[in-house]
């Protein structure tokens, strides 16, 4: 690749970056995580075949490692645990897997998750 294709490249990502801080991420939480953790759509199905893993052993009555669950996504995407509530609060603040979001912030209360353990969805 050329260093001007690639300089114009890095452009565009910085631009992006720019773009998904200032998308509102309670209005727009799932573009906005996409954003920010420069995801594209594969990244964001697996997201959502982990959450349905865990989503289907809640439904079956089974119980559920919630460590494994927060390890698969550190695992899956190389993230820390800071980046594990973000992906859940996006989730959450979208209507998505509600019951695995309610579920892992009750697992793991912290002041990020108030709105989540406090919410009138809560059950």
């Amino acid at each position: 690749m050329t260093d001007s294709i690639q300089k114009q490249l890095d452009k565009l990502k910085y631009q992006l970056h720019l773009l998904g801080e200032a998308v509102d991420h309670r209005e727009y939480p799932i573009p906005s995580l996409v954003l920010s953790l420069d995801w594209d759509d594969e990244d964001l199905n697996k997201a959502h075949d982990i959450f349905e893993q865990y989503d289907n052993k809640m439904e079956d009555g089974k119980e559920v490692n919630w460590r494994a669950f927060e390890m698969e996504l550190r695992e899956t995407f190389g993230i820390g645990y800071q980046t594990v509530k973000t992906i859940i609060l996006a989730f959450f603040d979208n209507g998505q897997w509600q019951n695995v979001c309610i579920a892992y912030a009750k697992a793991y209360e912290c002041v990020e998750f108030h709105r989540i353990t406090r919410s009138k969805n809560d059950f």
